[in-house]
């Protein structure tokens, strides 16, 4: 080893013994950050524990996992503190409210505190009630909450790959090919 390369490698080292506190400081608030984020950023926990009810009764576990197993509660915390504006948020909250508050009437009890089968003729029935029609101005809670618990469903990895028929663009990506004299550029998807 010559003069040179014994300098450099001191000073890597003498670099990291200088860094490492640092660099352990960010990777611990990192940590810090990632445990916060569990924690609800909107929604109450009995407003959370109502809409992973309502959306696990939409999509339940079966041979895949559940609403809840792939955090659509979670996502849906997170569209109404970054995605909607306050005015959407208040009126979506309404309408969880008003949800909870129609079912109170209607068996009793909070939907969060009926068994499975209760729940299931429930939201049979507020199905048959609210899906399937054309809305022009006045959408009812339970039609966008429904849309957005089965649209977030089917954008997770275990939501598609587990659901549908996944099949990844095939082959790999050739970004530096040769074009002979009389070739054509392809455009877009079509070959």
């Amino acid at each position: 080893m010559n003069r040179r390369e014994a300098i450099k490698k001191s000073t890597w080292i003498a670099k990291s013994a200088i860094f490492a506190p640092a660099l352990m400081s960010a990777i611990q608030s990192c940590e810090r950050k990632l445990s916060e984020t569990e924690n609800l950023l909107v929604l109450n926990d009995q407003q959370h524990r109502l809409i992973e009810a309502i959306a696990d009764t939409i999509i339940p576990k079966t041979d895949t996992p559940s609403a809840s197993e792939v955090k659509v509660p979670q996502f849906l915390d997170l569209l109404l503190k970054d995605v909607f504006d306050q005015e959407v948020t208040e009126k979506f909250l309404t309408g969880l409210e008003q949800f909870d508050e129609d079912c109170k009437q209607a068996s009793g009890k909070s939907y969060t505190q009926l068994d499975q089968s209760h729940r299931n003729d429930y939201l049979e029935q507020i199905d048959r009630e609210v899906m399937g029609k054309e809305y022009d101005t006045l959408i009812p809670f339970y039609f966008t909450f429904k849309q957005l618990c089965v649209r977030t469903y089917y954008s997770t990895e275990q939501g598609i790959k587990q659901n549908l028929n996944y099949v990844p663009v095939p082959g790999q990506f050739q970004g530096d090919i040769a074009l002979g004299a009389g070739d054509k550029i392809m455009v877009g998807n079509q070959m």
